[in-house]
């Protein structure tokens, strides 16, 4: 078995409950969506 679920922040927060209980890994990136890149100009950040 395995496999890879890719949610949105929304819906991932909806099932991340029922998702643990079936022994899930799960990664949570959500932090990347406010990041800056670091090859942004100065006025971009």
């Amino acid at each position: 078995m395995g496999g890879e679920l890719l949610f949105c922040a929304h819906h991932g927060r909806q099932h991340i409950a029922a998702l643990r209980e079936k022994g899930a890994d799960i990664l949570d990136e959500s932090a990347r969506l406010s990041e800056t890149p670091t090859i942004a100009r100065n006025d971009e950040r």
